[in-house]
């Protein structure tokens, strides 16, 4: 299947044309590399490389990771770039699974991850394990610094020459069906799941984002800063520029704006893939000009502020485009494009990928336009999660795979998400949505306080003894009284306004390494701080105060 005719495929005939579907990604990078040998991969902070030579070292460090025959997976601990391109690119010819892990979970997840992967081998470097202070890890631990002096030019050379004369299915050991990448869930609502993703899903949303988005291999720079661990920084970030000719600029730290900018400015990139709050950050250390190259920006992970979108617009003269996606499904979903978009959307479906609602209580499948729970049918739907079939069947309902979202497909296809089903609060039997009331809130707080103010608080709901749970507000510097916040709520029902005696101050909001916010960590704090003060009436369920 390729990206250029599947335009109005629907989703029937898309997962028939994925089943057939003979590429591996290691094959379809071997393909451009004959195609364009010459041509850049990837570009980073410190070095770059061309197509034939990111193959032919790839193939080259495989006899030097000596691993078992037996290791079906392997851990990656590195940073995007040449070297994380590289070691992803070895085990996808090899035919073994990556499992790129995610340091900032902390100790004990990492641990968990290891242990849940069976993984013997993790693939790191001894600098960027510096930087990021990584807790101890399990297994044997293979340094790029280690490996780096015995590529030998003769070994190299001579597989260039195997990739430019052997077909690509001739140097890969891999199958289309079989696992590429396990990824770890962000784990925002709890343990983070395995989420195992094989090759042909991997290449199917590559191809899909390459067919519903204007980006060219041949004119456009991907940049991408999203670490490897998370899905967008893998698949988009990483596996689509691979498999599918786009040029890729790889920054090191998703928080470093200032380098971003460098990278975008030294290489001409055209896009960049990333979280709004990362965004926001990076306004403050763009420089002038730096943005010159840019088409376009691609945002996920999180609802995208209209203030954003409109000061991104002004300041570099570029669309923010708001998409959205899933680990589960490979991740891309839906995307507001340049020339199809629509304000309070995540856009439409990709080629191939259906969209519908159904009822959280009967799982009957909605009518179009009602709201309800989001399933999606998507020939990129995972596998499977690692060694939990229960959670596997749970989350595959009317053939496709159930977001946990709560959303409305309107007339023309748009996804309008309301928020996440974990995210409700039951107050008095109703069914109170957490992010409609932390929306509201930051709206006001950013109208008459700045953006700051806005980042800085979100709404968690504790259990309540007379109502079952009651609503509770964290924020950091609150620059009015909780009295005056709650005015930005005035038009909600009663219900849905937090007490000003649940405001409560913390250090900072809890984010994860991916950009999202915590919202476990968000659910504890806020049980943790209002665990004993229950001492005045919550608001009456018919309306009027107690």
């Amino acid at each position: 299947m390729r990206s250029t005719d599947m335009q109005d495929i629907d989703y029937a005939a898309a997962q028939a044309r994925s089943d057939a579907d003979r590429r591996t990604l290691g094959a379809a990078f071997l393909a451009q590399a004959r195609r364009h040998p010459r041509r850049l991969a990837v570009v980073d902070a410190r070095s770059r490389i061309g197509r034939l030579r990111l193959a032919a070292a790839a193939l080259s460090l495989l006899p030097l990771l000596e691993l078992e025959p037996d290791e079906s997976r392997v851990g990656i601990l590195l940073p995007p770039g040449v070297g994380g391109a590289m070691v992803n690119l070895a085990l996808a010819l090899d035919g073994r699974c990556a499992v790129n892990l995610n340091h900032t979970t902390g100790e004990a997840q990492l641990a968990r991850m290891c242990r849940l992967a069976g993984l013997r081998t993790i693939v790191s470097s001894r600098l960027y394990l510096e930087r990021i202070e990584s807790p101890p890890l399990p297994g044997r631990v293979v340094l790029a610094e280690d490996l780096i002096p015995r590529l030998s030019k003769l070994r190299v050379l001579a597989n260039m020459l195997r990739v430019l004369l052997l077909p690509p299915q001739g140097l890969d050991r891999s199958r289309p069906e079989a696992a590429a990448a396990i990824i770890f869930s962000s784990g925002t609502t709890g343990d983070p799941k395995g989420v195992l993703l094989s090759h042909r899903q991997i290449l199917y949303n590559c191809d899909a984002v390459l067919a519903h988005i204007d980006i060219d291999p041949d004119r456009d720079i991907l940049a991408s800063p999203l670490p490897l661990f998370h899905s967008f920084g893998l698949v988009p970030g990483t596996w689509m520029g691979l498999a599918l000719g786009v040029t890729l600029a790889h920054q090191a730290d998703p928080r470093d704006g200032r380098a971003l900018g460098n990278l975008i400015e030294r290489t001409g990139a055209t896009i960049f893939i990333s979280t709004p709050t990362f965004v926001r950050g990076y306004m403050r250390r763009f420089r002038p000009g730096q943005m010159a190259s840019l088409r376009f920006a691609v945002v996920g992970a999180e609802r995208c502020p209209a203030d954003l979108k409109l000061a991104f617009r002004e300041a570099y003269g570029a669309d923010l485009l708001e998409g959205y996606g899933c680990t589960e499904l490979a991740p891309a979903v839906a995307l507001n494009t340049q020339t199809a978009s629509r304000d309070g959307t995540v856009g439409r479906p990709l080629p191939g990928i259906e969209a519908f609602t159904i009822d959280p209580s009967t799982g009957e499948r909605l009518p179009r336009g009602a709201e309800g729970l989001l399933v999606i049918r998507s020939p990129g739907r995972m596998i499977g999660y690692l060694d939990r079939p229960d959670l596997s069947a749970e989350a595959f309902v009317h053939g496709g795979y159930n977001t946990g979202d709560i959303a409305r497909v309107d007339a023309d296809g748009y996804l309008h998400l309301t928020g996440r089903l974990a995210r409700f609060a039951k107050i008095g039997g109703e069914m109170i949505p957490l992010d409609r009331i932390e929306s509201a809130l930051q709206d006001w707080l950013a109208e008459h306080h700045g953006q700051a103010a806005a980042d800085a608080v979100a709404v968690a709901a504790v259990p309540s003894r007379r109502r079952g749970e009651r609503l509770v507000v964290l924020h950091g510097a609150l620059p009015c009284s909780p009295e005056e916040a709650l005015s930005g709520l005035s038009e909600l029902p009663v219900l849905f306004r937090p007490r000003a005696a649940d405001f409560y101050p913390v250090e900072a909001i809890p984010v994860l390494g991916t950009g999202k916010r915590d919202l476990g960590r968000i659910r504890s704090l806020a049980a943790e701080l209002a665990s004993d003060d229950e001492a005045e009436p919550d608001p009456d369920p018919i309306g009027e105060p107690a």
